[in-house]
């Protein structure tokens, strides 16, 4: 008896924080890209009349002003996909084999994503790889996730499909934001697009894991119950409402950062956007380069 009650428990705690932990991935990085984005427009609003002017674009990832030697955001990818990786293999075993079947999704779909970490260091370092493939390896990542997803149901109750075809709705969101992104670089709406569905998505990915997972002394949602899942269809708009509310916030103190306190001309963050304008005006390689320079 003990032991079925010490697996039912690992299997729950195991799915519960099989949510938050990617949920938490995706909130991170979407808060990090939204203090980015509007850094660099707001320097490039700045600067746009004098004669340092520079042409904004974006980016797939961003440079950490404190780590401008290391390309930190594809690190901390790799660090956080290699800890989900492991999560996975070592929890999907059980006396010996590996059963938990779904644990192997997770795990293809972290390497997608590890991928994308790879491919922004190499991007970093070298001018080896093609120019935007970066965004091409995250929108595959997105891409993957949301097929894995959509297989990923069968046999479930009701609302357990409902809050992931929601899920899914975000993460191709995503995918197709990440693709505009490559598409119009010049534009600053992709890129909010891109930060807008990755927090949603990551705020959701908590939201599914407490209804379907509730913790004990929770009281559990009726997964087949009509009126239930009408409130969750409302809860998920409203994640869109947070995440919209997220983005002014972090975006305006991201701004105001910018403009108030005291960015030079020779500090790093616009050599960091001269770089990105410089893939305009000369090549990939000549932009990548000046960063170190």
């Amino acid at each position: 008896m003990f032991s079925i009650i010490h697996t039912e428990y690992k299997r729950d705690m195991g799915t519960l924080l099989g949510h938050v932990l990617p949920g938490t991935f995706f909130i991170g990085f979407s808060f990090w890209w939204t203090w980015a984005i509007f850094q660099r427009y707001t320097l490039w609003h700045k600067k746009k009349q004098t004669k340092h002017s520079m042409c904004y674009r974006n980016s797939a990832s961003y440079h950490c002003f404190f780590f401008q030697n290391l390309p930190i955001e594809g690190i901390v990818k790799l660090m956080a996909i290699t800890i989900g990786i492991l999560g996975e293999t070592i929890t999907g075993f059980e006396n010996g084999q590996f059963v938990h079947y779904g644990n192997a999704q997770h795990i293809t779909m972290f390497f997608f994503f590890g991928l994308n970490g790879i491919v922004d260091i190499i991007m970093f370092y070298t001018n080896f790889l093609p120019k935007k493939l970066d965004y091409l390896t995250a929108s595959l990542g997105f891409a993957v996730e949301a097929f894995l997803f959509a297989n990923h149901l069968h046999g479930r109750s009701s609302m357990d499909k409902q809050v992931h075809y929601y899920l899914n709705y975000a993460v191709m969101a995503c995918a197709i934001s990440t693709l505009a992104e490559m598409r119009y670089q010049k534009s600053i709406i992709p890129s909010i697009c891109r930060v807008l569905f990755t927090m949603v998505q990551g705020f959701w990915f908590y939201t599914v894991g407490f209804i379907l997972y509730p913790p004990n002394g929770w009281a559990p949602w009726n997964q087949e119950d009509h009126d239930q899942m009408m409130n969750i269809t409302t809860l998920y708009c409203w994640h869109y409402i947070l995440a919209i509310i997220c983005v002014i916030i972090i975006g305006s103190i991201s701004s105001f950062f910018a403009q108030e306190c005291g960015l030079k001309e020779d500090n790093l963050l616009l050599v960091e956007y001269g770089r990105v304008n410089d893939e305009e005006s000369s090549s990939d390689d000549e932009g990548r380069t000046s960063l170190r320079k």
